[in-house]
């Protein structure tokens, strides 16, 4: 039993680092400082700290007003897996006949975006 307790919290450790380290990576894509984040979450500059070393984790609620707030997939937050919407999805339901168009003008349109990740799978 204390085995399993130990291992436990030293899972959810790792678990509240790893968020805390997205976290982290999130603020500095956005060009925010702590105390920027700790406002826009409602805490205090010292809990938002202590939430990117992984001393603490968000709450249920702050994480609802990550993924608003930021625009930041709550899954990827949790798992540091990234929801890929992949534009073939889109060719792929459109009709048949209307496939290729669609590629050329999605392929027109990321080059106007400078997006160079795009790849059409044959």
């Amino acid at each position: 039993m204390l085995m399993d307790n130990k291992r436990r919290n030293k899972e959810e450790r790792e678990l509240y680092k790893n968020i805390g380290n997205r976290l982290l990576i999130k603020r500095r894509e956005l060009h925010y400082t702590q105390e920027k984040m700790a406002e826009l979450l409602g805490v205090s500059t010292g809990f938002y700290g202590m939430m990117e070393r992984g001393e603490k984790a968000p709450s249920i609620e702050k994480l609802v007003m990550i993924y608003e707030k930021l625009g930041t997939d709550i899954t990827y937050l949790l798992t540091g897996d990234e929801k890929e919407e992949r534009i073939t999805n889109y060719i792929d339901q459109c009709p048949r006949e209307k496939q290729y168009d669609f590629e050329q003008l999605m392929k027109y349109a990321l080059n106007l975006a400078d997006i160079g990740a795009y790849n059409v799978k044959k």
